[in-house]
């Protein structure tokens, strides 16, 4: 998917305030019924999540990860921009969708075999059926998400302190350039490498980028009449989230820990949480390897992370002052 960005485009790229929770919800939907190898490292990382999820997954669900298919694009009426920042009104918006944008958006869904008869309606612009999927949307993101929502929104939080400081020193040249190796940014055109094809239409309402802590390839979401289209990406994070999501996990919030040691340093503190060499670490950050030898330098100097050489590897591991610091 690709979106060409004029110049009163360029002049509204934006970030997201907060962590999607309708964007976190169809994302994680996706990376709970991948089984491809086109992404399996960053898939994988979701093992135990996903387990636990399968374990208490309500029948309603099926709708659900019908809507939201790997690999496909997420039917945009699940995406308000009512609900970008607030669960319920999100899903108070989805109530809302009117029966010709619901019959547009799932013009390319597969035949709702097996599925209750009123999910196969939706397909038809019949909205009688909605409030039962609202209701789905609730019961999941229950079970799935509500858990370890401190953990989604800190790490979105380290991510966009990171972003923001990219914003405000490169402009947004270095803000979008930052994304690969996630999206192939080659003015004025944006890339992302998702295996879906089609253009996003622009129309000088900017671009905002949305870190998403479920997704494992960028999306790109077309504009809602009068809204800006959105790129949600793979948020800098920790390596994978515990079996219990949201027990036992980091405890230091994302913007404290930004506060503390700058939202750069935060996000590599966070992404050491499981080790890389310096190329992954700056990979990760979307900084280059030089910047992200001499972030991880202070680190190691304070004392909050370790470095060791592997052949022609360095690699980074956090310390116990370090892992201390991350668990507040």
């Amino acid at each position: 998917m690709r979106i060409e960005l004029t110049l009163a485009d360029l002049v509204r790229v934006g970030l997201a305030a907060a962590a999607d929770p309708m964007g976190e919800l169809a994302a994680s939907l996706q990376v709970l019924q991948r089984r491809d190898g086109g992404r399996a490292a960053a898939s994988a990382a979701f093992n135990r999540w996903r387990y636990r999820v399968w374990q208490g997954l309500p029948d309603s669900a099926a709708v659900l990860m019908w809507l939201c298919r790997p690999g496909a694009p997420i039917p945009g009426f699940l995406l308000p921009a009512a609900g970008r920042y607030e669960l319920e009104s999100g899903l108070a918006a989805v109530l809302e969708t009117d029966p010709v944008s619901l019959k547009t958006a799932l013009r390319t869904t597969p035949p709702a075999h097996d599925l209750p008869s009123w999910a196969a309606a939706l397909a038809d612009g019949d909205p009688a059926g909605l409030p039962r999927l609202v209701q789905a949307m609730r019961e999941y993101h229950e079970l799935a998400l509500a858990p370890g929502w401190e953990t989604v929104s800190g790490q979105v939080d380290a991510d966009l302190g990171m972003r923001t400081q990219l914003l405000l020193h490169g402009g947004v040249d270095a803000l979008l350039t930052g994304l690969r190796p996630l999206v192939r940014w080659d003015v004025p055109v944006l890339e992302t490498d998702d295996r879906i094809t089609g253009t996003v239409p622009s129309e000088g309402t900017g671009l905002l980028l949305v870190p998403t802590y479920f997704a494992v390839c960028p999306a790109l979401v077309p504009a809602a009449p009068g809204g800006t289209p959105r790129l949600h990406y793979p948020c800098v994070r920790q390596a994978a989230p515990p079996a219990g999501f949201g027990h036992g996990t980091r405890k230091a919030s994302g913007r404290a820990l930004a506060d503390l040691l700058g939202p750069t340093r935060a996000a590599v503190l966070t992404v050491l949480a499981v080790g890389c060499s310096t190329s992954e670490l700056a990979a990760r950050l979307g900084v280059t390897p030089s910047a992200a030898s001499k972030h991880a330098s202070v680190l190691r100097r304070a004392g909050l992370i370790i470095t060791h050489r592997e052949r022609n590897t360095v690699l980074h591991s956090l310390t116990p002052l370090g892992n201390a610091l991350l668990e507040g």
